[in-house]
């Protein structure tokens, strides 16, 4: 018998063919207020939702549907899509399951219902399901791209990368398949490569708001920063919360100095980011004015979004004669010509090798350089990890058996995170390279001070703080100041004959709107002053000249230093500077080093996060805590004092001069044997832990 609403199915399902989806979805929901199992309606319902995006919505009216008609296919292959769409993916997996009762060996379930299980991390059905598609349909290129995601996630990036091109060849058209490739490449440190994918991604389908995003990574890699921008911008208009989008769009902002709505924009991803969404990598956060509750969540998410495993270090202690040497591996992606190499460069010089053996894991492509070729001949054993699978790569660091694997990038560029989740040593340790907390449970320890980390903050770090007995953060002091040279002229650099010169050669993103208003209300009441920066995008100096001349001050007062051919060359230009001021959020870290040696006084104020207080570490081991203020007044009021009183930074000078073989700070030997110190301590409480 004819239903008494039929009219209006009739007009639901001549609006739904017509790819009327609004009106369709009302006309269901009218027919399922009469009658609320309508079967066609609550179809139509679900099938509308989830094509507008809507798939949470979707679920309800599809497993309503499927519970009157358990045995249709098309109908559980929505409603199996639908639960995927919504983050449902063990109900996924149930529903595609049953479908494979009803319909098998069909490569596209198969291929479908493994993307699902990849999600769960049953990896192994993952791969079994991806396996069985292409045995059935060899030519399937779903079934390869999808077979590559897998390979990735799992760290066999190369593995990957041939499933990509082999999706590829099947079908050259499929964007997807082209920007998942480029973040394979990515992953490999193979920028270039990961560029041209993503951009033959973007050549099939322009508002691929992924593709997009991928491609501002790569060319932020490439030192491309300005178009990278415009990468993010267009991203973001198109997929806003794509994950951890919207810090690199932020950060790219900050780069170029670029701050439009830059505040607003802040608020909105510290919000997010609270409200446990995956807006932000942790590194990005840094450079914000977020606490370090949140700065830890933040970290929490991305590890437990990018790592496999997030479990607590549980490998056991190598069984050592009492001769043997405790063998220490340094991972890196930075063992070249980038502060942390040449940070590096003379601890590993200095380190006692009559009681601990040195390897250096080289995780970036091999670029030749002269930092690069001094650490290689530094080492007692070098490995390169580049173009290793993580498998691969840890049954090598295994094969080493070090004793402590220490990370040098935490979460920066080039990091290998996932490593360490697997665990490659008794102890793991993350030091230097990211002044934040991991977010894992898979580091034993950070090495900070008492200055970066006071007891008071040591519940915002997911890792137990091993702390060295003054500043963590190893001055380079390998070219003496004999090797500086005279005093270059300031005509040389672009400095004006007379003038006080405030000085700050952190990046670009560090500078935000407060601190350079700040810093041109210094300019202005300090007469024939200039403010020295490095020398920045072309982008970053441009925005940066409009907005000193917004606030009153000429352009001209804004020098941005000159590329040198050496880091000698550098240092000695330094000391032209009367003042380095210092900014928030993100000190000064090296560049407030390089600073001191070369005699500069530092202003800094003393910041609620690591990121924040690192300058002020190097003061405090100094002797100079004069130098470290507690709120912008008291920088602003300092920093006016040492302008206005010439002598009395001639006298911190002095005393820079007095201390600089005397203080902690510069005295790398003894930095060397504390370190060493700490790390025979914490192998020891280890030990005991494993004991007990």
């Amino acid at each position: 018998m004819a239903q008494p609403y039929a009219p209006l199915v009739q007009q639901m399902l001549l609006d739904f063919q017509q790819q009327r989806l609004e009106p369709a979805q009302r006309m269901a929901q009218s027919i399922l207020r009469i009658n609320p199992k309508d079967l066609i309606a609550l179809q139509v319902q679900g099938l509308t939702l989830a094509m507008q995006g809507r798939s949470s919505e979707a679920v309800a009216p599809l497993s309503k549907a499927a519970l009157q008609d358990a045995k249709n296919p098309e109908l559980l292959s929505n409603l199996a899509k639908a639960q995927h769409g919504a983050g449902l993916f063990a109900d996924a997996v149930q529903t595609y399951e049953k479908l494979t009762h009803l319909v098998k060996n069909h490569p596209q379930i198969l291929t479908d219902m493994g993307t699902s299980y990849a999600k769960l991390k049953s990896y192994d059905q993952a791969s079994a399901c991806y396996a069985k598609a292409i045995e059935l349909q060899p030519d399937y290129f779903l079934a390869f791209s999808n077979q590559g995601n897998l390979l990735s996630e799992l760290g066999y990036v190369s593995e990957a990368i041939a499933s990509y091109e082999q999706a590829l060849k099947l079908n050259p058209n499929y964007a997807e398949a082209w920007t998942n490739c480029g973040n394979a490449f990515f992953k490999l440190g193979n920028f270039e490569d990961a560029r041209f994918a993503h951009e033959k991604a973007l050549a099939l389908d322009p508002n691929y708001g992924e593709a997009w995003s991928n491609l501002g990574n790569a060319l932020l890699e490439l030192k491309k920063g300005d178009e990278a921008f415009d990468c993010y911008e267009k991203a973001f208009a198109l997929k806003p919360l794509h994950p951890y989008l919207m810090g690199q769009f932020l950060a790219a902002k900050l780069t170029s100095c670029n701050w439009d709505g830059v505040e607003a924009a802040v608020k909105k991803m510290l919000d997010l980011v609270e409200q446990n969404h995956s807006v932000c990598i942790p590194f990005a956060l840094l450079q914000t004015s977020a606490s370090l509750v949140l700065q830890k969540h933040c970290a929490q998410i991305f590890v437990a979004d990018r790592c496999p495993s997030n479990a607590p270090n549980a490998f056991p202690l190598l069984e050592k004669s009492p001769s043997e040497k405790i063998r220490i591996g340094y991972f890196s992606s930075d063992f070249r010509d980038h502060p942390v190499g040449i940070l590096m460069e003379n601890l590993i010089r200095l380190h006692d090798r009559s009681t601990f053996e040195v390897f250096g894991f080289f995780l970036n492509t091999p670029t030749g350089d002269a930092v690069e070729s001094g650490l290689l001949g530094l080492f007692d054993k070098t490995f390169s990890l580049y173009g290793l699978s993580d498998p691969a790569a840890q049954a090598l660091i295994t094969e080493s058996r070090i004793d402590i694997a220490v990370d040098l990038n935490g979460h920066t560029s080039g990091a290998r995170t996932e490593l360490f989740a697997r665990n490659l040593a008794p102890l793991q340790v993350s030091y230097l390279g990211y002044a934040g907390t991991s977010g894992a449970q898979f580091y034993d320890y950070l090495i900070a001070d008492q200055v970066t980390i006071p007891e008071e903050h040591r519940a915002c770090y997911s890792e137990k703080i091993a702390y060295l007995p003054n500043s963590f953060f190893p001055v380079d002091t390998s070219i003496s100041p004999e090797q500086l040279g005279g005093l270059p002229t300031r005509a040389s650099q672009g400095l004006p004959e007379t003038g006080f010169i405030f000085a700050c050669f952190n990046n670009a993103y560090k500078i935000n709107p407060p601190i350079f208003s700040r810093w041109m209300g210094l300019l202005k009441q300090v007469p024939g002053s200039v403010l020295w920066l490095s020398k920045l995008s072309s982008n970053a100096m441009l925005n940066l000249q409009q907005e000193a001349r917004a606030q009153g001050v000429d352009p001209s007062r804004l020098v941005f230093a000159t590329r040198v051919p050496a880091r000698v060359d550098h240092l000695s230009r330094l000391r032209l500077a009367d003042l380095f001021i210092d900014t928030p959020n993100y000190n000064a870290h090296a560049t407030a080093a390089d600073a001191l040696w070369a005699g500069v006084p530092v202003l800094t104020t003393m910041g609620h996060t690591f990121a924040g207080r690192v300058a002020a570490s190097q003061l405090a081991s100094l002797g100079l805590a004069d130098l470290i203020v507690n709120s912008d007044d008291e920088y602003i009021a300092k920093a006016l004092e040492l302008a206005s009183h010439p002598e009395r930074v001639k006298e911190i000078k002095d005393r820079l001069e007095a201390h600089r073989y005397q203080s902690p700070l510069f005295n790398t030997k003894q930095y060397v044997k504390d370190l060493e110190g700490l790390y025979a301590k914490l192998l020891r409480e280890r030990a005991n832990q494993l004991a007990t």
